[in-house]
C-alpha cells in the first residue's frame, strides 16, 4: 500500500516544478532528479503544498523510499538542458532548493537531507541571491553562484562550509587569470567518471567556454572554446570520461577535446571518433515507470490522502517523527 500510494503520488504531482537553479523559472526537474556516476539510485522531488521526495533505483526505475517533507523544494537545474546537481559524489548526501519565485532573490533556501533516512539534516536561508551549483564528494561543501547587484551576468562561484556554518569569503576564479570575469548562460552539464569534477558549458556572445568545477580541491578553471558561436554551443552536450572532456555536437560527434588534466583543446578530425550513445539510464526518465504510476493513480487515491494526513509532520513513524525534531536549523 506504501508503495502504491508513492505511485499515486508521483502521478498526480505537478507536471512541471519551478527550478531553484539559474534564474530561469518553470524548468521541470522531475523527471532528471539527483543522482551521481555510479550511485545506484536516484533522487527525485515533487513539490506541492508539500514536497514527495523518492528514492529509485536506477537499474529498474522501482521507487524503493520515499517521504513527504515540509515546505516546497526540488532538485536544482544548473543548465537550460534541465541539467541537474544535489547529490554528493558518495551518496551520502542530497541538497534541494527552493525555487525562486522573483528575480534577485532576497533570501535563497536549501535543505540538505541524509539519503539514508530520507530526513532533512540541515535547513539554510542564506541572504542574498544564490543558486546550488555542486556539492562536495563527502557532502560538507556546497558550491554555489552568488548573483550580483541583479544581474543574470554578473555572478560569483561561492563556497559554503557545511559543518561551520559559513559563506567562505572568496569566490573561486580561475587562477590562471585571477581576474577574468566569469559571464554566461550555463547550457549543458556533466560530471567526471568520479564524481569529482563538474563540468559546465557556458555560452554568450562570442566567448563560450566550459566551467570545470573541482568539487573536492574547492577551485575552478574557464576552458575557453575559441572558434564556437553561442548558436553553436547551444544545442551541444558535454561527455565527461576518464582524463578528456569532449562536446559533442546534435549528431553525437566530437567537436572540441579538452584534456582533464592541462585543459588544453584541440579539434577533432570529423570522424575520427565515432559517437558513443548516452546509458539508457541517462534519459530523462531513468526508467522510471510513468504509465505504471498513471494506471495505479485512481486506486491509490485513498492511499494518497492517507500518506499525506499520515506524513502532514513529514515523517513515516514515530520515530522518524523524533528524530525530524532533533534535526538543526540554521536561520
Amino acid at each position: 500500500m506504501r508503495l502504491l500510494a508513492a505511485l499515486a503520488a508521483v502521478a498526480v504531482a505537478p507536471s512541471t516544478a519551478a527550478a531553484a537553479g539559474f534564474p530561469m523559472t518553470g524548468m521541470d526537474t522531475t523527471h532528471t532528479g539527483a543522482t551521481a556516476p555510479g550511485d545506484p539510485y536516484r533522487y527525485v522531488a515533487f513539490p506541492g503544498g508539500s514536497t514527495l521526495l523518492v528514492r529509485i533505483l536506477r537499474s529498474d526505475g522501482v521507487p524503493e523510499r520515499h517521504r513527504v517533507l515540509r515546505g516546497t523544494d526540488v532538485v536544482t537545474a544548473v543548465a537550460q538542458d534541465a541539467s541537474t546537481t544535489g547529490l554528493s559524489a558518495d551518496g551520502s548526501t542530497l541538497v534541494l532548493s527552493t525555487p525562486r519565485r522573483t528575480f534577485p532573490q532576497r533570501v535563497s533556501k536549501l535543505v540538505i537531507v541524509d539519503t539514508t533516512t530520507l530526513l532533512p539534516e540541515r535547513r539554510l536561508a542564506l541572504r542574498g541571491d544564490f543558486t546550488l551549483d555542486g556539492v562536495s564528494p563527502d557532502g560538507q561543501r556546497l558550491y554555489l553562484t552568488q548573483y550580483r547587484s541583479g544581474d543574470p551576468l554578473n555572478y560569483a562561484v561561492r563556497a559554503y562550509d557545511v559543518a561551520h556554518r559559513r559563506l567562505l569569503p572568496k569566490p573561486l576564479v580561475d587562477p590562471r587569470n585571477p581576474g577574468e570575469k566569469m559571464t554566461g548562460f550555463p547550457v549543458t552539464r556533466a560530471l567526471s567518471p568520479d564524481g569529482r569534477w563538474a563540468y559546465t558549458l557556458y555560452g554568450v556572445g562570442e566567448e563560450q567556454f566550459v566551467h570545470a568545477l573541482d568539487l573536492r580541491g574547492g577551485r575552478a578553471f574557464c576552458v575557453d572554446l575559441h572558434g564556437l558561436t553561442f548558436e553553436d554551443v547551444n544545442t551541444m552536450r558535454l561527455r565527461a570520461r576518464s582524463g578528456r572532456i569532449d562536446l559533442l555536437s546534435q549528431t553525437g560527434e566530437p567537436v572540441r577535446q579538452i584534456d582533464a588534466s592541462t585543459f588544453a583543446v584541440t579539434t577533432p578530425k570529423p570522424g575520427a571518433a565515432a559517437a558513443v550513445a548516452a546509458p539508457k539510464d541517462d534519459a530523462p526518465s531513468g526508467g522510471f515507470p510513468w504509465g505504471l504510476a498513471a494506471a495505479v493513480a485512481a486506486v491509490g487515491a485513498g492511499a494518497l490522502i492517507l500518506l499525506r494526513r499520515r506524513y502532514a509532520a513529514g515523517t513515516d513513524s514515530a520515530a522518524s517523527r523524533s528524530a525530524s525534531s532533533s534535526s538543526p536549523t540554521v536561520p
